[in-house]
């Protein structure tokens, strides 16, 4: 079957024009053009969809019908030249937790102001999620706080992100000054960790939790949850610095210190399918992100 968008608009014309002359005059063609359009139309259908009454064409039952169905379709595709006519851009970014919850929302708020033209939907999920969100052309670009593990993905790194661990602020489980003398001796304290998949456990489960033998981890599924925990002194939470900037205005938690472990730094990368066709609004947004000071 193949209807076409001119036979439902010649319809839709007769419909409520009630001869093919009257519609031809609306639709812009000959009254023959008309009448051969409508002809296909209910060969296509195989159905009646107008009675002739001397020079009146009464629709049929059908007619009612298709005419409600056919309005629909017709407005649609009005919006869609609307829409395009006017260039509306659209972005539907992907992040993984910590970028859109903590870092994405000023830098849109900021970029709309510049461009209040370009409409931006952010969703966010954990690293694994967003990836394949890409790989299905969800989002026009991504953000992930762990690696990437698909070739078909661009990974452009983007900033530096420093993971650390807090306790709450009078920590049943930490020594006032939040100084540990080794970092064995978290075998000693409830972890309170993001879930696997997520790319803050991937990056602490390769960078710390492989140098414990022993250890009694709480999986939370999002960083708000895990800082509520670590505020009721559930155990030692580690999240972004970026996270806790609230709770450490608040001194509701303490920042660990371990004699010998490093700073947990990471890179966070901006993520694109390779296939991908870019728009103008998705350029503006790079170059913007990446000239972007926090």
């Amino acid at each position: 079957m193949k209807i076409t968008l001119k036979q439902l608009e010649v319809f839709l014309a007769v419909y409520h024009q009630g001869s093919t002359v009257a519609a031809a005059a609306q639709v812009f063609l000959s009254q023959s053009a008309v009448s051969m359009a409508l002809a296909e139309l209910e060969k296509h259908l195989d159905t009646t969809l107008f009675q002739r009454v001397g020079k009146r064409l009464l629709p049929t039952q059908q007619a009612h019908m298709l005419n409600s169905l056919a309005g629909d379709i017709m407005r649609q595709v009005e919006q869609i030249e609307y829409l395009f006519n006017l260039k509306v851009a659209r972005l539907v970014i992907g992040a993984s937790t910590t970028i859109g919850n903590y870092l994405l929302p000023k830098m849109i708020r900021d970029f709309q102001v510049l461009h209040p033209e370009i409409d931006i939907r952010l969703a966010i999920f954990n690293t694994t999620d967003i990836c394949q969100g890409l790989l299905n052309y969800e989002y026009d670009l991504g953000f992930i706080e762990g690696d990437n593990p698909f070739v078909e993905l661009k990974a452009s790194a983007w900033m530096e992100d420093e993971l650390v661990l807090f306790a709450a602020q009078q920590s049943r489980f930490i020594k006032a000054g939040g100084e540990l003398s080794s970092v064995r001796d978290l075998e000693q304290v409830p972890l309170i960790l993001r879930e696997t998949g997520s790319g803050t456990r991937t990056f602490v489960q390769k960078n710390l939790l492989q140098h414990l033998e022993n250890t009694n981890v709480l999986e939370l599924g999002n960083s708000e949850a895990i800082k509520q925990a670590v505020i009721n002194d559930l155990g030692v939470g580690c999240l972004s610095r970026f996270a806790l900037q609230d709770l450490l205005e608040l001194k509701k938690i303490q920042l660990l210190s371990i004699a010998d472990m490093t700073a947990l730094h990471r890179p966070l990368y901006l993520l694109e399918n390779k296939k991908s066709v870019h728009s103008e609004a998705y350029n503006k947004f790079v170059d913007f992100v990446f000239d972007y000071r926090f």
